[in-house]
């Protein structure tokens, strides 16, 4: 819409559904579970003479899978991965809203509103969690091989829901993790964009993006536990997804601030004999850019919790620390630390580990790592060789200044080096997601003819 009917204002909007396809990867690892395929674990010491001679039932191999009559062998606590015959496909639900306008014959100026929804994405629920059963049981009791706390993780599977609710077939059951298509995600983003043209001289823009998304971690593949903490049918918290949701971590989306600027200058062709051969013909390209820090959250690493979630699954929301200060970033934060080389970022005594069986009262995403920015330069001369053929020479600098960038993310796991960034980034340009390793000169030639 050009509401001044002048060429000079363009008001836009749009909306859209998708709808994404179901990946081919997805049945990955439900093919590694009964009765489509038998793992065997054994307690060692094992003999060779005979390795399986403390397995029930004995060998089980081969083992053949029959489709019309499955046979699940008699193996406990074994783990599946169903998959919802009515799982639903992700949705994008977006829309933007911008303004343009040509403020003079060489200024212009835009900003816009992009809004995105998904529904129905993919996260796994534990059909049969282990169960919190508080206090202290004697032998026998749950799996106990001595008096002592009811709740353990050597007695998860004795402790799980099938196994609690019937004894006497529910032992046959482990972990049954289901993919669940009930997750959300939300952004939001504001870009504005700037741009001054000089004639064919000089030509200045920038660009700053300033968004958030939030949402429930996704879960791209199966596997046994990776599920989020506040699920349906555990008993250590509430159940609520809502709990797990936060800034989104995954992919670096959320980051909040994106800024770039870019400047390109062309020096005339001057009237001098002189002036005409040293300053005609240079370009000087410049690219500066700011990115603020990506979210991620202190993990506990272990399963504090003991209800046998899997904090190395795939993409699971990991169990969290206690936030026992206001401030959990280092007092020394950016200066080094020992053993070196390391970089002091998160105040380890600011978090602390949960009463075993409880849940952390840390969030998704509430730690933002360190923000990034470099400076890129090119500067190329273009010297004329005949009417129609010119070489061009160039020289390309990136990380002009040489500066450290450290990794996106400290170590977040509690103990050992917890708090502090072990590493800097390997990859150098702007345009690189992952930040720039030292200073980068190249030098080229160019005949163009």
């Amino acid at each position: 819409w050009d509401p001044f009917g002048d060429g000079k204002t363009a008001i836009r909007a749009g909306a859209g559904i998708a709808y994404d396809f179901f990946r081919e990867d997805l049945y990955e690892n439900t093919s590694s579970v009964l009765p489509f395929r038998t793992t065997v674990l054994g307690s060692f010491p094992v003999s060779l003479d005979n390795p399986y001679a403390h397995i029930p039932g004995g060998n089980p191999f081969p083992y053949n899978f029959n489709p019309k009559n499955p046979v699940f062998p008699d193996f406990p606590y074994q783990s599946f991965l169903p998959i919802p015959a009515d799982l639903k496909n992700t949705a994008e639900y977006s829309w933007n809203f911008g303004i343009q306008r040509q403020v003079t014959k060489s200024f212009f100026l835009s900003a816009t509103y992009v809004g995105t929804e998904l529904a129905h994405l993919l996260t796994g629920v534990d059909l049969n969690p282990p169960q919190l059963i508080p206090g202290n049981c004697v032998a026998g009791q749950y799996g106990l091989t001595a008096p002592g706390p009811c709740s353990t993780t050597a007695n998860e599977n004795q402790r799980r829901l099938l196994e609690l609710t019937n004894p006497s077939a529910g032992n046959t059951y482990g972990s049954v993790t289901s993919l669940d298509s009930s997750g959300t995600q939300h952004y939001d983003g504001l870009l504005t964009n700037a741009r001054l043209r000089l004639g064919q001289n000089v030509n200045l823009a920038g660009n700053w993006t300033w968004s958030h998304c939030i949402g429930l971690p996704v879960t791209e593949l199966s596997n046994a536990g990776a599920t989020y903490l506040n699920t349906p049918y555990q008993n250590n918290g509430p159940v609520n997804r809502h709990l797990d949701m936060g800034d989104c971590t995954a992919g670096s989306l959320d980051i909040r601030h994106i800024v770039n600027v870019t400047l390109v200058v062309n020096t005339p062709t001057f009237s001098g004999t002189w002036a005409r051969r040293l300053g005609t013909g240079w370009t000087l390209s410049t690219i500066v850019t700011y990115r603020s820090g990506v979210p991620f959250e202190a993990e506990l690493g272990t399963d504090n919790a003991l209800n046998g979630f899997n904090p190395a699954g795939a993409n699971p929301v990991p169990q969290r620390p206690n936030q026992v200060l206001s401030d959990v970033y280092a007092t020394n934060q950016g200066q080094s630390c020992t053993p070196a080389p390391c970089v002091s970022y998160l105040n380890p005594a600011a978090f602390g580990v949960p009463t075993a069986g409880t849940y952390g009262n840390m969030g998704i995403g509430d730690l933002r790592a360190p923000a990034f920015w470099e400076w890129d330069q090119t500067v190329s001369r273009s010297f004329p060789v005949t009417e129609r053929t010119h070489l061009e020479f160039r020289v390309e600098a990136f990380n002009v200044t040489n500066s450290v960038r450290l990794d996106p993310v400290p170590n977040a796991t509690l103990g050992g080096t917890f708090g502090t960034i072990t590493t800097d980034y390997s990859t150098t340009g702007s345009s690189s997601p992952t930040g720039s390793g030292g200073r980068i000169v190249q030098l080229a030639m160019k005949y163009v003819f």
